[in-house]
């Protein structure tokens, strides 16, 4: 896909040398006259690189550089187009946080390398926050099953980046006799069927509005906006679970199972608190037979 590139200009002379020479260089152009018209046309276009005038009739391109750069999120470079060579100028435009300043009349190889430049660093930026994106997506995911850790768990008690308002119940779940199945049928069975029992999890939940974490070992923790929902998806994990067949198990007859703890949360109590609550709970269901729901 062909690079965009905006050029902001009222003066059409000007705007037909750099559409002619970066056509040329096969970028995608658009213009627009006047800043307000660059203005209303940047999230049509989204480009990947702006060259704003300086001198517009309707508002100065400082002004328009002004508004994009207020906006959260804008990292589109802008490149300022100017006759004025004056220094107090080149520096104003610079501390608005465009990317570079070009004086006209263009030299139009000094253009040419100064917008692939401009354009590298964007890239470059780009694949900078992808990556910074999925370190931290990796730092706060489970690798063997997928779902949160404990590690976010943590921040999110901690840093409260929600609040129990957020949340209706919790749900404790605990594999039932996971030492066994290890021991009988090795790790990797063992580790397939938590990654089965993630999947069951993740796809009972509302991914949009709950979260689900491995708590610990064979143990899961979720998080449900609606508390009206709590006994109703535990008792959906519960039967996907009996359900599953894992050829290792289902060849000596066994069966995977859970018992899950269920607590409504309450804003006069912490996050803490609620954690407590659903262990107790879980631990009754383990107490009283395994597979099965206890509500705190």
């Amino acid at each position: 896909m062909r690079e965009k590139i905006l050029i902001v200009d009222d003066e059409p002379h000007n705007v037909q040398i750099l559409r002619i020479f970066l056509n040329s260089l096969n970028y995608s152009i658009h213009t627009a006259e006047c800043g307000s018209e660059a203005l209303a046309m940047y999230d049509e276009v989204r480009p990947d690189l702006i060259l704003l005038d300086v001198m517009m009739p309707d508002m100065s391109g400082f002004d328009v550089c002004k508004q994009w750069m207020s906006r959260e999120g804008f990292d589109t470079p802008v490149i300022f187009l100017s006759a004025n060579v004056q220094k107090k100028d080149i520096l104003q435009g610079l501390q608005l946080g465009a990317f570079d300043y070009l004086t006209k009349p263009y030299d139009l190889d000094l253009l040419e390398m100064k917008v692939n430049f401009a354009l590298g660093q964007k890239q470059k930026l780009e694949r900078l926050i992808s990556a910074t994106e999925k370190l931290s997506e990796r730092a706060n995911t489970d690798a063997l099953t997928g779902l949160y850790n404990r590690m976010y768990l943590n921040e999110v008690l901690l840093e409260s980046s929600v609040s129990l308002s957020d949340f209706g119940a919790m749900l404790m779940i605990d594999m039932d006799n996971f030492k066994s199945i290890n021991d009988t049928y090795g790790h990797l069975v063992g580790d397939q069927v938590l990654k089965e029992i993630a999947a069951i999890i993740q796809k009972a939940i509302t991914p949009e509005s709950d979260l689900a974490f491995r708590f610990g070992g064979d143990e899961f923790l979720v998080l449900l906006h609606e508390g009206d929902v709590a006994v109703e998806t535990a008792q959906e994990i519960i039967r996907t679970v009996n359900e599953l067949a894992i050829g290792s198990l289902v060849e000596q007859g066994a069966k995977a199972s859970v018992s899950i703890g269920v607590t409504k949360s309450s804003n006069h109590d912490s996050f803490e608190q609620i954690i407590g609550f659903a262990d107790r709970a879980l631990l009754r269901s383990k107490q009283s037979g395994k597979n099965q729901i206890t509500i705190y």
